[in-house]
């Protein structure tokens, strides 16, 4: 009588794990008995039962999967073999990685994370806990949008946050350079603490009269249609294009001890360079453009019909700006805000020239670079970037608690 196929198929399982082991045991004592063994007798026993798991693994793993699945993990195998093994000799971290790749082999989002730890913390060190963790966060996004967006989108959109990884790498790598007890013993420091608040003030204040007056200008920018206004709009864009060093020296020979307009506000006991006031007109400078045109767009974005129907029922152009136009905008007026406070906070080409006292944190930054070097400096600098970081970061949750009904008004209206 010719037995089932259910009854034979575990004989051949069993058969065939047996055949794969005594084929493996075979393999390690050959290697054991070559003139120049590769490994010792004790690291040959724990390779032969570490690839034993690796067997079981696949036996678990590979039923039912297709001949590419079994190509990549013998590859996968293979890779470990040649990079940890072979070119580096790191045998104690091959078993460890090789039971790791077995064990996950079965999820194919484990998996993905463990070829990022193994490239960044084998093929990029000493970089390698600042550069998985970007790595790691982009291949989550990316397995996360697979369903909803095309191959061609989810490559763009990869490529695109691996550059920006590159671009921003400096400051992740800085960022974990010094340990929280060397930034304490750094901000406890009496000039760290009165440079990092004179920056604190002086871009607020800077901010503040941006908005002041960079508002209303926006608002009429994007209202009113006159001759010229291309031009208006390009030259609201000069602040970018001029060179911090040439803001710097225009400064100087405006305001400066020397000039006619230095020496005319001198008697009024009015001194602009070297002073807090000095920091803070720098910092409207090349703070100006940043609210200007994102106010802008933000204002343009609101259907005219609105402002209209306000207008209509009595409100004044005045009360229509502060009832209407200015809450619908105010999600993209604080974004230019965060966009203007941290580019004022940054300046130092033009500060450094014309208000280089008193100090704030990226002249002392700079004083302290050129006074010890980096190791000096960078504590410091890793300081001024975790409060930037942490206000900008807060800012933009602000936009969420601010009112915009920008997309059901559209909706309501059809505009």
């Amino acid at each position: 009588m010719t037995p089932s196929p259910t009854h034979t198929a575990p004989f051949w399982n069993w058969w065939r794990s047996l055949a794969a082991a005594a084929l493996l045991a075979a393999l390690h004592i050959s290697l054991a008995y070559l003139p120049d063994a590769p490994f010792t007798p004790p690291m040959n026993l724990v390779l032969y039962f570490t690839n034993l798991y690796v067997l079981y693994c696949a036996a678990v793993v590979l039923p039912g999967r297709s001949a590419t699945t079994l190509a990549m993990f013998l590859a996968g195998y293979a890779g470990l073999f040649a990079l940890v093994l072979l070119a580096l000799g790191k045998k104690p971290l091959f078993i460890l990685l090789i039971v790791a790749y077995s064990s996950l082999f079965g999820s194919p989002v484990l998996i993905g994370f463990f070829v990022i730890f193994v490239v960044c913390f084998i093929l990029l060190q000493p970089y390698g806990f600042e550069s998985f963790v970007p790595l790691a966060l982009i291949y989550a996004l990316l397995w996360n949008v697979r369903r909803r967006a095309s191959w061609f989108a989810r490559v763009c959109l990869g490529g695109g946050l691996v550059a920006l990884t590159a671009v921003l790498f400096p400051l992740i790598h800085l960022a974990t350079r010094d340990s929280v007890q060397t930034l304490w013993h750094t901000f406890q420091r009496e000039d760290v603490q009165d440079a990092v608040g004179q920056s604190l003030l002086s871009s607020t204040s800077a901010t503040l009269v941006v908005a002041l007056f960079g508002v209303p200008l926006a608002y009429a920018l994007a209202r009113i249609d006159f001759p010229g206004k291309r031009w208006v709009e390009s030259l609201v864009d000069v602040p970018i294009l001029v060179p911090q060093s040439v803001a710097g020296v225009a400064f100087m020979v405006l305001l400066g001890p020397g000039s006619p307009l230095g020496q005319g506000l001198a008697p009024l006991g009015i001194r602009v360079s070297g002073t807090t006031l000095g920091i803070v007109l720098a910092q409207v400078f090349v703070a100006f453009p940043f609210l200007v045109k994102t106010a802008m767009t933000a204002f343009e974005g609101i259907p005219r019909s609105l402002e209209r129907a306000s207008r209509s029922l009595g409100a004044s152009p005045a009360v229509t700006f502060f009832r209407v136009a200015l809450p619908l905008a105010s999600r993209g007026i604080l974004v230019g805000l965060t966009l203007a406070w941290a580019r004022a906070i940054s300046e130092f080409g033009c500060i450094v020239l014309f208000a280089s006292s008193p100090v704030t944190a990226p002249i002392l930054v700079h004083t302290e670079f050129l006074r010890a070097g980096a190791t000096e400096s960078r504590p410091i600098a890793t300081l001024l970037l975790i409060i930037c970081l942490w206000i900008f970061v807060m800012l933009q949750f602000g936009q969420t608690l601010l009112p915009f009904a920008m997309q059901k008004t559209r909706r309501e209206t059809g505009a």
